[in-house]
């Protein structure tokens, strides 16, 4: 009895020890997880940060220039204003600029509540919060990656980008990086790879992706580099969104079409890869060479409903030539599922029964069809509509 009561009060304590040390782990990853909140309106931007009690805030309202190391604001539009803090080991800090009637600006510095001189020790605590506001924040992007890209060069923009640390701040720079036209073809080509190493977000690097893309697609290499990162993203709904936009896109060239049907294979949702497919058919068959590249896709869906989905999608098409039609039933023959071929043969048999090569071809696929009632339903109807004797 006495063993027994030891062996659970050891029990007891042991459960103890481990719920305290789970205890002390959660505050710990509580107090890692830093926050970061960025908001802009049209007269207003904001960045916010905090993490375990430390706390900073910049807020500008109108417009705001910086001088070139974006150590301090040089200039404010009419009536803006711009508030800088910080709350951080029992002190907080505050610097109010904003300006006159005479266009000058006004700054007044608080140190908990006390107004104070701006000393040297306050003006190195406004460029560094400033310069951290700025890049965490992506703002005056396209200035500040004007400036570093005159000063720099291009690796000196990707260097500023790799010390942000949130993905959606790296979009906004990337898309100011890829906008500026004094980049050459090689820049393009190094800024949308390191894009695709530097962005872990599906969701950002799709809208990068989606947004830039006429950059891309009128040149061999950067149309490969571009696809290289559209395959890099795991989402198969951001990837299709993607190529998608690109449908909307003007005279796509039979390279990037075909690109667009590689990337595709690699979408991992059928649903999404079905609908791509579905969207684009029109596309791509019009580009006789890619009718093969378009097949071959479908051939990588592995739901029998999605496959059978399109096949019926493209019978709305016009004017399809013998040999899709032939390559409809070729890849008709993959799917395994009697009920989703029958269907799809009891919507195509008046496509198939004017000719004699496309009606053998047609009930050729019939036969494959192994349950008898699914392969009756076929022949019943083309029987009913006096299309076979």
């Amino acid at each position: 009895m006495h063993s027994f009561n030891l062996g659970l009060a050891a029990r007891v304590a042991f459960f103890i020890f481990a719920l305290s040390g789970l205890l002390v782990l959660s505050t710990n990853l509580n107090q890692t997880q830093a926050q970061t909140i960025r908001s802009q309106t049209q007269n207003t931007t904001r960045w916010e940060w905090s993490d375990d009690g430390w706390r900073r805030r910049v807020e500008i309202r109108g417009k705001a220039e910086f001088t070139e190391d974006y150590s301090d604001v040089s200039a404010l539009s009419e009536g803006g204003s711009l508030r800088i803090e910080e709350d951080h080991d029992g002190e907080f800090r505050r610097l109010d600029v904003r300006r006159d009637e005479n266009g000058q600006l006004q700054r007044k510095y608080f140190v908990n509540g006390e107004a104070r001189v701006l000393d040297a020790a306050g003006k190195k605590w406004v460029a560094g919060l400033l310069l951290t506001a700025v890049r965490q924040g992506a703002i005056d992007t396209d200035k500040r990656v004007a400036t570093i890209l005159r000063q720099r060069g291009i690796d000196g923009v990707l260097e500023e980008i790799a010390s942000i640390s949130g993905d959606h701040a790296r979009r906004i720079y990337f898309k100011s990086l890829f906008r500026n036209e004094t980049l050459s073809r090689s820049d393009l080509h190094k800024a949308v790879e390191a894009a695709g190493a530097k962005l872990t977000s599906d969701y950002e690097k799709a809208n990068l992706l989606k947004d830039n893309a006429a950059l891309f697609l009128g040149h061999e290499t950067l149309s490969s580099a571009f696809f290289e990162v559209v395959s890099s993203i795991k989402s198969g709904y951001e990837h299709r969104q993607i190529l998608s936009t690109l449908l909307k896109q003007n005279n796509l060239s039979d390279q990037v079409l075909g690109q667009m049907l590689e990337s595709l294979a690699g979408v991992s949702s059928d649903y999404e890869k079905a609908n791509l497919l579905k969207e684009g058919a029109h596309l791509f068959l019009s580009h006789a060479n890619l009718s093969s590249a378009f097949f071959k896709a479908i051939s990588t869906i592995n739901s029998d409903y999605e496959h059978r989905q399109i096949l019926s999608a493209l019978l709305k098409q016009n004017k399809l030539s013998e040999s899709v039609l032939t390559q409809m039933l070729d890849s008709l023959a993959t799917i395994s599922s009697d009920y989703e071929k029958a269907t799809f043969l009891l919507e195509a048999s008046r496509m198939y029964t004017g000719q004699t090569r496309l009606r053998n071809a047609y009930l050729k696929a019939t036969e494959t069809i192994k349950s008898e009632h699914e392969r009756g339903r076929v022949l019943s109807a083309l029987l009913r509509n006096k299309q076979i004797g």
